[in-house]
């Protein structure tokens, strides 16, 4: 064991410290690269009982330099695997999930409401925009962290204070530039890569602390220092003073009317495997029953030249610039047959859950247009064992 039986003693001294509070939270880490190996190390130390970590990448040579966590044996293994047996290896008392995946597809939103924080340690705008979305839905503080190689930033934003700037709200025309820099014409570019942003350990590590810092006050006080809506600047290879700026509310921002979706609303659990006219039949809906997505969803490309029809079946930022070429006449105007919400009457309607590219634990609603009324669904893939906790 890497620590002593008492080794939270000393934690213990500091005024109004709870560690049972801290072995009973619940967290989840997004990325896990240098940030997300510098939060993750702090949240093991520290004795966090529950932690989440989400990433689909693998591990690199030059990853080595600047995350604590992974070794050079560890190059082409998942990193979400790797750091899950490291934490262990520091705090064997952690229970630690790897999830492989994008979060949008692997991290469903009645998974992550049950979280107490969320770390952003990611390093581009769309994922922090897609995190952000999903923690408003889920009611849900996080934690954003940004570094380059001379200085850093964490960020709160908190949809408990809904009279606070989220991360959208304080995106700026730069910021949805570089967002749109990934697409064309709507799709993916088939050549586009995020652009490399230099860093040091040292950097990455003194913005871990400080959002692991905000992360403690919050789990132990319910609120921090660092304000919900601002943001702290670090220059941290040279110090000249530290800054706070304060966003502006949007008060149109869409990720701000998602709040009251969530709560504390109950969803009924659902089969992952089944389809969505199947849980409509079993609750017998009304026939006008319409089931919403948390995303675009391309049922098929249609070519208006030759008449070719192919089915794509993906969700729409999944789908790259080229897919959109015609495979029979050459066409790279295709039209895609998309949509966000499927209906009774939907060719889709007997799709799996599983098919349409949504996560396991993914909080969705059926709703009426004529008599206005919604039912709340989650998705398992093990019903049983969900009837087993609530019996």
């Amino acid at each position: 064991m890497f620590m002593s039986d008492d080794k939270y003693d000393r934690l213990k001294r500091i005024p109004n410290w709870s560690q049972e509070k801290l072995a009973q939270a619940k967290v989840a880490v997004f990325g896990c690269g240098a940030l997300g190996n510098e939060v993750l190390k702090n949240l093991a130390l520290l004795g966090v009982g529950n932690i989440w970590v989400v990433d689909y990448d693998t591990i690199e040579k030059h990853n080595l330099t600047r995350s604590v966590l992974f070794r050079e044996s560890d190059i082409g293994r998942y990193k979400a695997e790797v750091v899950a047996e490291r934490v262990k290896e520091l705090n064997p008392d952690s229970q630690v999930h790897p999830i492989l995946g994008k979060l949008e597809f692997a991290f469903g939103r009645g998974l992550l409401r049950e979280m107490d924080v969320a770390f952003g340690c990611l390093d581009s705008i769309g994922a922090r925009r897609e995190l952000n979305k999903r923690c408003y839905f889920a009611g849900v503080p996080w934690i954003d962290g940004g570094i380059n190689h001379q200085l850093g930033n964490v960020a709160l934003f908190d949809p408990r204070v809904p009279e606070t700037a989220c991360y959208r709200c304080q995106m700026d025309k730069s910021a949805w530039a570089r967002l749109n820099e990934r697409y064309s014409c709507g799709y993916l570019k088939d050549s586009f890569k995020e652009p490399t942003m230099a860093t040091t350990i040292m950097t990455s590590s003194v913005i871990a602390a400080y959002q692991v810092e905000v992360a403690v006050q919050l789990l132990l006080f319910g609120e921090s220092n660092l304000k919900p809506g601002t943001k702290l600047f670090l220059p941290v290879s040279m110090p000249v003073g530290f800054t706070t700026p304060e966003f502006t509310l949007d008060r149109e921002c869409p990720d701000h009317a998602s709040i009251p979706q969530n709560g504390n609303t109950s969803a009924l659990p659902v089969k992952f495997e089944s389809t969505p006219k199947q849980v409509a039949q079993e609750l017998d809906l009304w026939e006008d029953w319409k089931l919403e997505l948390p995303f675009d969803f391309v049922s098929k490309f249609t070519c208006d030249k030759c008449g070719h029809i192919e089915p794509v079946r993906k969700p729409l930022k999944e789908i790259k610039q080229g897919e959109t070429k015609c495979p029979q006449c050459g066409n790279v105007s295709r039209e895609a047959v998309k949509y966000f919400q499927i209906t009774g009457d939907s060719e889709d309607a007997d799709l799996t859950f599983k098919d349409f590219g949504l996560a396991e634990r993914e909080l969705l609603h059926y709703s009426g247009i004529k008599y206005q009324w919604k039912v709340n669904i989650e998705l398992f893939s093990e019903l049983e064992e969900i009837h087993q906790e609530t019996n």
